[in-house]
């Protein structure tokens, strides 16, 4: 019998990671953030890739910028004073099924990432983030997703 140990075996497939370069030129995002230096690095994030954003304080100023505003994707801290980005995030569900809401969050052993989707969110950015990170998810749930619809 030729047996082999997992030392024999060789890995053949190639883990690579390919970095999609995408243009954000013109979209138009809100910032759900109560905490004012966040806020600034996520703006001058957002602007290096000419986005321009708008920023909520707090879970209920966001659902009424939302309702007034059509924006190309929610960036929603989850823990916030007053409604968390949780709730936030169901009450935005209510009337916008669209809008990608991405969860911005320093991971505590409280959080379940399945009660974030289960809130609404459609992805999950943990703090703090790597800007390459951070950019690629951004761009996977505005423009792959809508590739994904159109087709």
């Amino acid at each position: 019998m030729d047996l082999k140990s997992k030392d024999d075996l060789i890995d053949d497939i190639p883990f690579e990671i390919t970095e999609v370069e995408y243009d954000f030129k013109g979209l138009h995002i809100l910032i759900v953030e109560d905490n004012k230096i966040n806020q600034v690095i996520t703006k001058k994030m957002l602007n290096k890739k000419e986005i321009t954003c708008d920023i909520a304080n707090n879970g209920l100023e966001a659902v009424a910028m939302v309702r007034k505003t059509d924006y190309d994707c929610i960036l929603m801290d989850i823990h916030m004073p007053g409604i968390s980005g949780e709730e936030a995030t169901i009450e935005i569900r209510k009337f916008n099924r669209l809008v990608p809401i991405i969860a911005l969050t320093a991971i505590s052993l409280d959080d379940s990432l399945e009660s974030f989707y289960a809130a609404g969110c459609n992805d999950v950015v943990t703090k703090p983030f790597k800007p390459e990170v951070f950019y690629s998810k951004i761009g996977e749930n505005i423009f792959d997703v809508k590739k994904k619809i159109e087709a």
